[in-house]
């Protein structure tokens, strides 16, 4: 099983794989670039602030850190969720380019997302005078990577899986569901709701060239576009689970995985209380047909 997100395995393995966005008449996804481009979806650096006994104004910056970075937005962007303790947390939307990590490297672009962490917060103070009674105490031990290389297997996810959702979608392998909006941050931003969840089949965790491998993380396959919504790691634990069991199943059999058959991986997923049908009870779907 490939969980790297970054598809070290299955690159290595030769298995083809895709990065940055598909030209429109690729998959024929209306929401895609005329011509393909080199654009990857963007990295966050998020960080903790906490109230201080003694306000003291906006901190200072290190001498190395310039008050202004690359982004330099027209108001202090950012996701701002607070804690109970009195606390936020700061997601920057974004901190760096898809493309500038990957041409960086993990641990250059992590320093550098350091730095722009504090001159974010630097400028969120300036710009926002109720926050300067706070003080920055934490940064995420890892940046937040929404997207790189992505498989191209067995079935590809689009924008038509996750148009269409549960409502019309036909597969009979989906191993797990998903609702989270076409959600693209950094260039040419993109979000748009979705109505329905949808479900992601379990041909998007098998390579075309192998028959015993699972990709179960960010770079599953999946198109630009329906990375965007699958991303989120709560989808991503659903693939890992969809992953372990039907390795285990493959095992039971002794055949490969991708012989594992759907309805027998699906009523597995079932017993251990995966959610595969949308609405869950009927008085949820009572409940939508009346709204």
């Amino acid at each position: 099983v490939d969980a790297t997100g970054d598809l070290e395995f299955a690159r290595a393995a030769g298995c083809q794989t895709q990065i940055g966005r598909e030209d429109r008449a690729t998959y024929g996804e209306t929401a895609a670039p005329e011509k393909a481009n080199n654009q990857i979806n963007a990295i966050t650096q998020i960080y903790r602030v906490n109230p201080c006994d003694d306000p003291q104004g906006i901190e200072p910056l290190p001498s190395d850190v310039p008050s202004e970075c690359w982004w330099r937005p027209s108001f202090p962007v950012a996701m701002y969720n607070q804690y109970p303790a009195g606390g936020w947390n700061i997601n920057m939307l974004p901190t760096m380019e898809g493309r500038e990590y990957l041409s960086l490297g993990p641990g250059a672009a992590q320093i550098e997302c350091r730095r722009r962490v504090l001159a974010h917060w630097h400028w969120v103070q300036s710009a926002l005078p109720e926050m300067q009674g706070f003080r920055l105490s934490w940064m995420a031990p890892a940046l937040g990577v929404r997207e790189t290389h992505r498989l191209v297997g067995r079935y590809v996810l689009t924008q038509h899986d996750l148009d269409a959702t549960l409502k019309e979608q036909t597969h009979d392998d989906i191993i797990c569901i998903a609702d989270h909006a076409k959600d693209v941050h950094g260039e040419a931003h993109v979000s748009k709701e979705l109505s329905f969840p949808y479900g992601v089949p379990y041909r998007c965790l098998l390579p075309v060239e192998l028959d015993n491998l699972l990709v179960a993380c960010r770079g599953a396959s999946f198109s630009a576009i329906g990375a965007s919504s699958c991303r989120l790691s709560r989808t991503m634990l659903q693939l890992g689970q969809a992953a372990g069991t039907a390795a285990a199943l493959a095992k039971e059999r002794g055949e490969a995985v991708c012989a594992v058959p759907s309805a027998e991986l699906r009523s597995r997923l079932r017993n251990q209380g995966v959610q595969l049908e949308w609405p869950a009870s009927p008085a949820l779907q009572s409940e939508l047909d009346n709204e």
